[in-house]
């Protein structure tokens, strides 16, 4: 497939494009500053002109998301493009009820882009209206924007997380730094793209496997590791 960027990739983020853009799942493991967030917005408008999907759910931290609504999906999705791009807000006003309704449940001609902040995966409000809205609309990615977000396996976002993850046809984690404090940090991360990621069945299997030496270094080995996930680093 032929792409047209609205706006032209460096080397590295063609790379990472070209090699990602069909996978089924994948991790940008991408250092801060080199433009992980273009590829992954590339990555929606490739997929949905290819017709694979016409919905996506981007995730992001609080203080990140209303980026991707009023900066990053405006630069880099091309204007051929037609979208609906819609913002979480918990607020329960009749405008804003309506206007989620239309997103999950009417037709569009376009994109649909439904852009929430991870906090909102630790409450059962937002958790519904994410699976109702990818249970609507199959067609879907989910991104998952500094993905070290969902990294505490046992934290209720993170449950949460993957299992709302299960309703998507593709799925992209992003990150500059996949291992803050310990190799386990990566589990939740790639059980979120797919069991099959990390190659290990369980925690405790990987973190049987885990080698005691920094995680840096180890970090880099793992990411050789992921499969499909293909994880590419700058």
């Amino acid at each position: 497939m032929t792409y047209e960027f609205k706006t032209k990739p460096f080397d590295h983020q063609r790379r990472a494009f070209d090699e990602s853009w069909a996978a089924s799942y994948y991790a940008l493991l991408m250092e801060m500053g080199t433009g992980k967030t273009k590829v992954a917005i590339d990555t929606m408008g490739a997929l949905y002109e290819a017709g694979k999907i016409d919905t996506a759910l981007i995730v992001a931290p609080k203080g990140v998301y209303d980026n991707w609504v009023r900066g990053e999906i405006p630069i880099h999705l091309p204007d051929r493009i037609a979208r609906k791009v819609t913002r979480w807000s918990p607020k329960t006003t009749k405008s804003y009820h309506d206007e989620l309704r239309e997103l999950i449940y009417e037709r569009f001609e376009g994109l649909k882009v439904f852009v929430m902040n991870v906090e909102a995966f630790s409450t059962k409000k937002g958790v519904g209206v994410a699976a109702t809205y990818l249970e609507k609309n199959p067609e879907s990615i989910i991104i998952v924007d500094e993905s070290t977000t969902i990294k505490n396996k046992g934290a209720a976002r993170t449950r949460n997380l993957i299992n709302v993850g299960k309703l998507a046809r593709y799925k992209r984690i992003m990150t500059g730094s996949p291992v803050t404090k310990s190799p386990m940090d990566l589990y939740s991360q790639c059980l979120f793209l797919s069991p099959k990621a990390l190659g290990y069945n369980s925690y405790f299997a990987f973190q049987a496997a885990t080698p005691t030496f920094g995680a840096g270094r180890w970090a880099t080995k793992a990411s050789k590791r992921m499969l499909a996930t293909a994880a590419w680093m700058s």
